[in-house]
């Protein structure tokens, strides 16, 4: 007998070594999918020949208030924009000087400069201050603003994974002929600056600054209009994840299959010693209290949890948790009132049944959930 537990243990050690090795695997492949899905390629857009090149730079002060479930965040942002303009007697004018507030509305009025829209914007951005300066004989005009982004926030393999937080430039004084951005450089945070540019629990991974043209219903809906499209792809801080959601939801797990292999009914049912019922009660009481703490943690990490139309690895394994511990605790439940009901020998197939079942059922259960939340939406 003791000969066959011994064996037993190491069966299960083997089983549960190899469900970490697929998990992490597992998990890897997940989060690897989703970021190589994230890659921004360059958009087909056929060359058109316009009358102003709008070179463009972006920079972003602050990128905050990131939410996966609504799908928006917030940014503070920074652009300069360079074109050789045709009005050559206001750039002696502007000379060395840097002209701002109502210098820069009359100068405006009387010349041609870029104009454009927020395209995903979810109210018109606010605009701090612009100014207009001379530059190589150049106009150089530049504008800080703050605005609310709306964004495809599909991330299937959260809390792992790329989030791509973009941002669509729309022109609009000109078509496709008359004005087309060009995509310069994309900043995050000043040099200087020694402030968190990304707020929250979240890291950039990659940026990238792309032009392209789209149709527009204005002129008629004939007609296209450049867009200036910035990405800026951010990761959830893994250890946190890791903290908050991997390890204790895996804790449960395998707690919970340690209690349904060695916490069992054998005893009772093959030496009918009542005095070893406490066994059981402590079986069904653990797995009990396994049950319960899914709901307590996931309660705990409301907050930290979005709440996605989809599922997501977090909410995979929060499901694959309540399932194999719902079925060891139906289990413990039901051989523990056949070995008092009379039915020994049915207890102990049941039992010897979920010992092997239950291992194989995780492991294929988390094949599914990895699978199910590798996807990822790209932009």
């Amino acid at each position: 007998m003791q000969k066959r537990s011994l064996q037993m243990g190491t069966n299960f050690i083997t089983q549960l070594t190899a469900a970490v090795l697929l998990c992490a695997v597992g998990i890897e492949f997940a989060s690897a999918s989703e970021s190589s899905q994230k890659v921004d390629e360059p958009l087909a857009t056929k060359q058109i020949e316009a009358e102003q090149g709008v070179r463009a730079t972006l920079l972003f002060n602050e990128l905050y208030d990131i939410d996966v479930a609504q799908g928006h965040y917030k940014a503070s942002v920074e652009i300069v924009m360079i074109w050789a303009g045709a009005e050559q007697e206001y750039l002696s004018e502007i000379g060395d000087d840097v002209i701002h507030g109502s210098a820069l509305d009359e100068i405006l009025e009387a010349i041609w400069y870029p104009e454009f829209i927020v395209a995903n914007s979810e109210m018109p951005r606010v605009s701090h201050y612009r100014t207009l300066s001379a530059q190589n004989g150049e106009f150089e005009l530049f504008e800080r603003f703050d605005v609310d982004l709306s964004i495809d926030a599909e991330m299937r393999s959260y809390p792992f994974g790329n989030l791509d937080l973009f941002i669509e430039l729309a022109a609009f004084s000109g078509n496709a002929t008359k004005m087309q951005w060009v995509a310069e450089e994309i900043f995050i945070g000043h040099d200087d600056a020694r402030h968190q540019v990304v707020k929250g629990n979240w890291a950039v991974s990659s940026t990238n600054l792309e032009a392209t043209n789209r149709k527009s219903l204005n002129h008629g809906g004939k007609e296209k209009f450049s867009y200036l499209i910035s990405h800026v792809n951010v990761v959830h801080n893994s250890s946190t994840a890791i903290q908050k959601v991997l390890f204790p939801l895996f804790s449960i797990i395998v707690l919970s299959l340690i209690f349904n292999q060695f916490l069992n009914t054998n005893a009772i049912a093959l030496r009918n010693e009542l005095e070893t019922s406490p066994l059981m009660i402590n079986s069904m009481g653990a797995q009990l209290t396994l049950f319960l703490t899914i709901p307590a943690l996931k309660f705990a990490l409301e907050a930290d949890m979005p709440a996605t139309h989809y599922l997501n690895l977090a909410d995979g394994l929060f499901i694959l948790a309540t399932l194999i511990v719902s079925f060891n605790l139906t289990v413990s439940v039901l051989t523990h009132s056949w070995a008092f009901g009379g039915s020994a020998e049915r207890a102990i197939k049941v039992e010897h049944f979920s010992k092997y079942f239950s291992p194989l059922f995780s492991f294929a259960a988390l094949g599914i959930v990895l699978v199910l939340t590798s996807g990822g939406a790209t932009h």
